[in-house]
């Protein structure tokens, strides 16, 4: 199969679970962003394409409806009554904000699902995407490494505590990974949206990768407790936060890659705001935010 460079990475969505504005949410960047359409951000999911014709869709967010008809790609019509040009969806974990659109794919007469089998066993078992999605078209499930639509895709499996609350058992290795994406002609992706440990093994999968996608839920590792939101820190929900000695925006500083972006952003995070110190910080360090509609090139 041949195989072509990268030639767009689109974000559909770049908002950690609940989006922002959350629905129910008061914090100061949720009521901004009722007023300020500039902040507002859908959940995550993004997606990638070697020749700009076939797709392939990392995490299907709950928006995942409203993403593809704000992307141009997805809006062109083919000459036929239905179409698409999703070739696979891969996930990342299991958590609701990245597998609960795969109901809104139902149509497809086929449906690839690109997961680790940790994953696999969580949709399954625990919470039936998979079953139940069964009754709408056929399923097909392949694990890493894979090569689809002129990409080859692996995945770092990380060991952690941390599982979905619906699991229903304690994390494993698997439940969340990382992703990398390579052409041919050796550019390559790493997307990171849920990261939970800094070590060597992901000093050496990030290695050599044009374009950095990192985990930027959360700006501080009490964010959330702060705002008596959860007792839970930053790194107890599965997420290094940027700020600090060991987090993320330090070793970013050290790393040779030419992009490095942050998404899936949550509602309280201050990087949101493009005047906070906390935003201007990060700029200065040469990394970007992403943003609903963020088109990248490689």
């Amino acid at each position: 199969m041949r195989i072509f460079p990268v030639v767009r990475i689109q974000v559909l969505g770049s908002a950690a679970g609940g989006g922002v504005p959350q629905w129910n949410c008061y914090c100061p960047n949720c009521q901004a962003a009722r007023s300020h359409a500039g902040l507002k951000r859908t959940q995550s999911s993004v997606v990638v394409s070697a020749d700009g014709k076939r797709w392939v869709l990392l995490n299907a967010s709950p928006d995942l409806v409203s993403q593809f008809a704000s992307c141009p790609p997805f809006r062109q019509h083919k000459g036929k009554i239905r179409s698409s040009p999703i070739e696979a969806v891969v996930l990342t974990d299991g958590e609701m904000d990245h597998v609960a659109g795969l109901f809104s794919l139902r149509e497809q007469k086929t449906l690839q699902v690109i997961c680790s089998r940790a994953v696999k066993d969580l949709i399954s078992k625990h919470f039936p995407v998979l079953p139940v999605l069964a009754g709408y078209c056929k399923i097909k499930h392949s694990t890493f490494p894979v090569t689809i639509a002129g990409l080859r895709i692996s995945a770092l499996e990380f060991s952690s505590e941390k599982a979905p609350r619906y699991a229903g058992r304690r994390g494993r290795r698997g439940d969340v990974v990382g992703l990398k994406i390579e052409t041919q002609k050796g550019k390559k992706l790493v997307y990171f949206p849920g990261l939970a440990a800094i070590n060597d093994e992901v000093n050496r999968f990030v290695k050599g990768c044009d374009c950095l996608m990192v985990d930027g839920t959360f700006w501080s590792e009490k964010e959330m407790t702060s705002l008596r939101l959860t007792n839970r820190t930053a790194r107890q929900m599965g997420h290094i936060p940027i700020a600090g000695e060991n987090g993320t925006l330090a070793w970013l500083a050290g790393l040779e890659v030419t992009r490095k972006i942050y998404t899936h952003i949550n509602n309280t995070n201050p990087v949101l705001r493009t005047s906070s110190v906390e935003r201007k910080k990060v700029e200065r360090s040469g990394v970007e935010i992403s943003y609903d509609g963020m088109s990248i090139r490689l």
